[in-house]
């Protein structure tokens, strides 16, 4: 199977000098979470929902300081282009995907852009073409990141770019009650982008000794949102022996790139298009 027959097109495409506002709108409005980055009719470079939530929350210069509405696509895009051409095979794209620790690849005919080939797309075609050939334990990640309910945005965060992952599960022991992922972060409402989630300061008092007055105060910064402010409550789940084809269609019905997986109630791994990318790459459509 060639690229051009499960590619996205037309391309959704944004200016460099477009502010970040005007991307997520143009997301939501389309139900991508990607776009191309265009200048002078030229692709430069990629804005994603990770690059919102990641980029945001980095260092202290004073451009991620400013409001949201006024900072430039150009500030926190992906700089540069991987692409394929539209005769592509689809293990060559998956390939290079896996190579790149991207999630989408430009699709160019001749020098003009075609079209976007991402994940999803390629989840599509295992979902249609490779039922049978594998088990979802076959492809899934073991040991999945997990919080719990009351883990703060900030720690969601941290282990999200401590362990290179777009999202983690959320448990009760070890049971999944939800998911949060980057798409959740890069919405999630924050007060100042610069700084991360919200965050509200709590005075303290403290005793030096039994019978002193107060005489020492402390400040402790409390984040607003837990995991389970903007975790999905709805949570799906896939058994390790179905197969991997049918995770690849309910990810696709629901709108979603990454399924918990369980063995009777608990935790055992979590698949994702990224594992299905991984198992084109093998198996080839």
């Amino acid at each position: 199977m060639k690229v051009d027959q499960i590619m996205s097109s037309p391309v959704v495409a944004v200016n460099p000098t477009n502010p970040i506002s005007h991307a997520k709108n143009l997301m939501l409005r389309h139900k991508v979470k990607r776009l191309v980055v265009m200048d002078r009719g030229n692709p430069i470079g990629m804005l994603s929902m990770r690059d919102i939530a990641e980029r945001l929350g980095k260092g202290s210069s004073s451009w991620r300081r400013r409001p949201i509405d006024n900072i430039p696509i150009a500030r926190v895009m992906s700089k540069g282009i991987v692409a394929v051409s539209t005769s592509s095979d689809l293990n060559k794209a998956a390939a290079l995907m896996l190579k790149h620790d991207i999630s989408s690849l430009i699709v160019l005919d001749g020098k003009k852009v075609a079209g976007v080939v991402t994940k999803t797309d390629l989840a599509r075609a295992f979902s249609e073409n490779l039922t049978g050939r594998s088990k979802v334990r076959d492809l899934m990640s073991s040991n999945p990141v997990t919080v719990n309910r009351r883990h703060s945005l900030a720690r969601v965060v941290e282990l999200m770019q401590e362990y290179g992952v777009r999202r983690v599960v959320v448990v009760d022991g070890k049971r999944p009650v939800g998911i949060v992922t980057e798409s959740d972060v890069a919405f999630a409402q924050l007060e100042q982008p610069g700084a991360g989630v919200k965050e509200r300061e709590v005075k303290f008092t403290r005793r030096l000794d039994r019978a002193s007055r107060p005489r020492a105060r402390y400040i402790k910064y409390v984040a607003l949102l837990t995991a389970e402010d903007v975790m999905r409550p709805e949570l799906l789940t896939v058994e390790a022996d179905d197969d991997a084809a049918r995770a690849a269609a309910l990810m696709l019905e629901h709108g979603i790139s990454g399924l918990p997986v369980i063995e009777g109630e608990e935790l055992v791994g979590i698949i994702t298009k990224t594992d299905l990318t991984k198992g084109i790459s093998r198996l080839g459509v």
